[in-house]
């Protein structure tokens, strides 16, 4: 007895099933988790440590060497970047792809323990290395607080008072506020009043220390208790500063307001900021809790604020600048349209092809096993989000291919006049194996993604997941709902016999057309085989000319002006040029909102975000358009305007991508002298400006900046009784102020800081006369301790990559080109460049991605293959029909050639995955074929009139299988993401479907030495 049989005798549990099925796929659907994009493990970690008054040299040598060489000695580690400025240290650690997750915290404990136990080797004055493996964390809500008329201290109270409001709502993970103004209280001294009063500089800062600093100051014993004494001598008010009592000269004593200006500001210069449409503002960056409801976290979290607005001002805005649920919530309705055009096209072609109830009863079946796909994605927690809804849409055609199968051969069987109840079980007995068989291969054949083990694998490991269970469900609802529903719905004589009474189903006018081809291609099999021969070789001629993209543009209506101006550039004159192009960008017809981030990007608030950490010399602009049209028209139209308009900085357009680096063509050159690195970087430079196709060249060490270079002479300051220190000291009070201690307000803790006053008009003349305290009662100029005064050209920073020194020549394709095509004209004279002894060359950016992702799935495309071998052999148990099956493989390329040179479309990761399923299709149709050529053979049936009675009993299942997947695709050749997949499937399974129905019987006929020298006559 089969599942079939077995079934129609319980045909009320399985009425039982199919209604569960229909309740619970809706529940599911409903309480599923919801994302954008699917969760990733960024597998990498950051290392802070701040070493100021150093250079970047001494910051490389003493701190990041330091650090770097405990790191190195740990497992599990990729690769380890740094980047060393002054007085800054910033190392990036990336573990090995193949770590899985849940191994990642125990790998960060042991970083932190290394990192720990490396700080007592860290020079003096460096301060304790900060360890952050949350910073890949994604936040998907990202907001803009702003209030016109409000100073930035409200805002950020307002700001904080949300996020203290909003983490109680459940599901929220962390909160992180950007653009806050740092608050610190200016202690301006006055040269002439402390020389007028005696007071020394070093007495006020060690006064305020000490004043400040807080003792416990023991208890004592009353009668029977233990009474705590209170210690209340910090600084609480402005005023408790001012009128602190500075000793001077003689006995005097001075108020610290008499020398000096106290007030409480803002740290210059700052380090970041954030504006929306030109007014100030802060931004509210949210993340959600793994494996949560974005859309429903969504709706919670502006059901607070709404209620929070209550308690907030007139004027007070919160602004989205992303907002993932809005957009999951868009993803999602734009799915069911397509899910629903889908199934339409697929049912309507069933109906014209098979007839009203059969289309009908087929077209359940895909409902059904789509809702109960949806029931096994709840239970084993796999989220609704765009790989996965791309997936479904992926496997819509093909799961229809099982049904069309059975009810074919139910139909067949009862217009040959076979008894019912044998019509319903025949044909499911006959094909329960040779479909479970080709259902496995067609799953195969995205194993290697599954596999593999990279951030693409993880981005795309969905795709198999939806795919195998929903083709899975699709077998076994085909051997069961589909007999269950024709025996329901199939009733009545004209499905035993036509109005001609004639019994054979195979004498339409249809069929008698394709029977007379299939002699004709099998008397001419040598012709046919070299047709196919030849189309396969001008297939790769024009795949020369089709574009190579790894992974194409997502559809955002958003994107990204990154605006880099030389190093060493002053922020506010980046935050100057960007408010002069801010402006004019709301003013286009285009632009909806524009968010401007100074210093650095604001919030990783979608995994697909470019990302630029702390500089100075950086701003952004993030320019919400009306829609993705819109986006590619006015991007485009953009990186003209800025190109003409902004000649002088490095601004460019940039778009949401799933794999993105810094530039899409990277040259490292590693070594140790940065002077040759730099010199490799010109060459390698020089030859990407040189070609027409490569724009925005440079080099990821920048330009050399300014420093300001006063030579401390030891001789000259021994007499003088000044030290290195108290050099320091001093230029830092007449800059940006030398920290001497905390002043606590509220919650705050405010730096105190300590300057003296310059003359602004003549500044670099005031500071070579910087008046310099040691111990002495008076002060002396700077002049007269140090030899020199110069300004000289350094490297703002040290690169390194796995702890050598590295420079990486950027660039980008020009409007119009693909990084492959570009990178395929610069890298024979790059690599030509003579490397002196000591130096390597690699290739990051695109190249790097592209061929890690596919050398991943690669790994695991031989043991895919092999099980698809194995799983064939199974079924045929001979070499010949699987040899038959592998060697029409390769022509599935012909389709997929012709299809994205016609189409225009890019052939890139997405489209590697559906040549892969395509050759999963093609594989699943010639099992079936096969097999069908077998069951005609053991009936007795000469091998020729088997061959030519299978093809032409399998070419309306194969016919209706491909349309509907073909047909089913349509919704996705407009999609950024999907469209070369779906390019890729829809030709290569149009040709795909001649190759079956048509080469495979040739080569049958060939492999079995079967004469067609008068099959015209059969």
């Amino acid at each position: 007895m089969n599942i079939t049989e077995a079934i129609l005798k319980q045909r009320k549990v399985l009425l039982v099933a199919l209604i569960a099925i229909v309740f619970g796929g809706i529940f599911s659907f409903q309480k599923m988790s919801k994302l954008e994009d699917a969760e990733i493990t960024v597998k990498s970690a950051l290392i802070i440590t701040q070493y100021p008054g150093a250079s970047q040299h001494e910051v490389e040598l003493r701190v990041t060497d330091i650090l770097e060489t405990a790191i190195q000695s740990m497992d599990n580690i990729d690769n380890i970047e740094s980047r060393s400025m002054a007085g800054y240290s910033e190392i990036t650690v990336n573990i090995k792809t193949s770590l899985v997750s849940a191994q990642l915290p125990q790998v960060w404990d042991l970083l932190r323990r290394k990192v720990n136990d490396t700080q007592i080797y860290l020079p003096q004055g460096a301060s304790h290395s900060m360890v952050f493996d949350d910073y890949g964390d994604v936040y998907g809500i990202f907001l803009a607080l702003s209030g016109d008329g409000f100073s930035n201290e409200e805002l950020q109270d307002y700001a904080r008072y949300i996020k203290r409001e909003v983490l109680l709502v459940d599901g929220v993970k962390r909160i992180n506020l950007y653009g806050e103004q740092r608050n610190c209280v200016n202690i301006e001294l006055s040269q002439e009043k402390m020389a007028f009063l005696g007071v020394h500089p070093y007495k006020v800062v060690e006064l305020l220390n000490n004043q400040n600093k807080i003792i416990d100051p023991g208890s004592l014993k009353l009668g029977t208790d233990r009474v705590r004494i209170a210690s209340d001598g910090s600084f609480h008010q402005l005023d408790d500063l001012k009128n602190l009592l500075v000793s001077g000269s003689g006995a005097n004593s001075v108020y610290l307001k008499d020398i000096a200006r106290v007030k409480k500001d803002i740290v210059e210069p700052f380090s970041n900021k954030l504006k929306y449409n030109q007014a100030p503002a802060i931004g509210v960056a949210i993340a959600m809790e793994s494996g949560g409801n974005v859309i429903k976290l969504g709706e919670q979290i502006q059901e607070r604020l709404d209620e929070l607005k209550v308690n907030l001002p007139v004027g007070i805005e919160l602004n989205r600048v992303f907002y993932q649920p809005e957009r999951v919530s868009s993803a999602i309705e734009v799915f069911m349209i397509n899910l629903i055009e889908s199934v339409l096209i697929v049912v309507i072609v069933l109906l014209f092809a098979m007839g009203f109830r059969t289309g009908l009863l087929i077209g359940s079946g895909l409902i059904f096993t789509i809702l109960a796909t949806f029931i096994v994605m709840l239970s084993f927690d796999i989220a609704l989000q765009r790989v996965s809804l791309g997936a479904i849409i992926v496997a819509m055609g093909m799961l229809v291919d099982n049904a069309i199968v059975i009810a074919d051969g139910i139909l067949i069987d009862l217009k040959k006049g076979v008894r019912r109840q044998e019509a319903l079980t025949k044909t499911s007995k006959q094909t329960t194996m040779p479909l479970l068989g080709a259902t496995l291969v067609a799953v195969l054949a995205f194993l290697p993604i599954y596999l593999s083990p990279d951030a693409t694998g993880e981005f795309c490991a969905s795709l198999f997941i939806v795919i195998a269970v929903s083709l899975f469900i699709s077998w076994l609802l085909a051997l069961t709902q589909t007999p269950y529903f024709c025996d329901l719905f199939l009733k009545g004589k004209k499905y035993s016999k036509d109005e001609n009474d004639n019994s054979d189903p195979y004498s339409g006018k249809f069929y008698k057309l394709f029977r007379a081809f299939i002699k004709y291609a099998l008397h001419h099999k040598i012709a046919i085989i070299t047709i196919t021969i030849g189309l396969f070789v001008s297939s790769i001629f024009v795949f020369s000319n089709v574009k190579q993209l790894f992974m194409p543009n997502l559809a955002y209506n958003q994107f990204i002006v990154e605006y880099f101006l030389p190093d060493g550039t002053d922020i506010t004159t980046v935050e100057k040029e960007l408010s002069e192009l801010e402006e004019y960008l709301l003013k286009q017809e285009d632009v909806m909102s524009v968010t401007t981030s100074l210093g650095a990007t604001p919030a990783r608030y979608t995994l697909v975000r470019p990302f630029t950490n702390n500089k100075s010399s950086y701003g952004e602009l993030i320019v919400d358009t009306k829609d993705y049209e819109g986006t590619k028209r006015f991007g485009a139209a953009l990186q003209d305007y800025v190109a003409k308009n902004y000649s002088w900085a490095r601004c460019r357009v940039r778009y949401y991508n799933p794999i993105s680096s810094e530039y899409m063509i990277e040259a490292k050159f590693s070594g140790p002298d940065p002077e040759v690195l730099r010199s490799l970087s010109d060459k390698a430079e020089k030859i990407m400006e040189a070609e027409p196709t490569a724009v925005m060249v440079t080099n990821n060490w920048k330009n050399k900046v300014k420093v300001w270079n006063p030579k401390f002479s030891q001789a000259q300051a021994r007499g003088a009784n000044i030290t290195r220190s108290d050099v320091s000291n001093a230029l830092a009070c007449a800059t940006t102020g030398l920290p001497i201690g905390l002043f606590h307000q509220d919650d705050d803790m405010l730096p105190i800081l300590l300057k003296t006053k310059v003359d602004k008009d003549k500044y670099v003349e005031a500071l070579e006369n910087t008046p310099i305290w040691g111990n002495n009662p008076h002060s002396i100029p700077l002049r007269q301790v140090v030899s020199d005064i110069s300004i000289d050209f350094e490297n703002p920073t040290i690169k390194r990559y796995n702890r050598r020194r590295a420079i990486m020549a950027q660039c980008d394709p020009a409007k119009g080109y693909n990084a492959p095509d570009v990178f395929v004209k610069l890298q024979k004279n790059i690599e030509a460049i003579p490397l002196p002894e000591g130096y390597n060359l690699e290739w990051l950016g695109e190249h790097k991605k592209s061929k890690d992702a596919q050398d991943s799935m690669g790994k695991f495309l031989p043991l895919a293959f092999f099980l698809m071998v194995f799983i064939i052999l199974l079924l045929f148990n001979n070499f010949r029909q699987p040899i038959i099956i592998l060697s029409v493989l390769p022509l599935a390329f012909i389709g997929v050639s012709y299809g994205l040179f016609i189409t225009g479309k890019a052939f890139g990761f997405m489209a590697i995955l559906g040549t892969l399923g395509l050759m999963g299709m093609m594989i699943k149709n010639a099992v079936v074929l096969l097999d069908q050529i077998n069951l005609e053979t053991k009936d007795g049936k000469d091998i020729a009139h088997a061959i030519i009675d299978s093809a032409v009993s399998r070419m309306r299942p194969v016919v209706m299988a491909s349309f509907t997947t073909i047909l089913g695709m349509i919704p996705l050749i407009s999609d950024e993401l999907f469209g070369g997949m779906a390019v890729a499937i829809m030709f290569g399974l149009l040709i795909g479907s001649v190759i079956t129905l048509v080469v495979v019987p040739v080569l049958y006929a060939l492999f079995y030495k079967v004469s067609t020298q008068n099959i015209m006559n059969l």
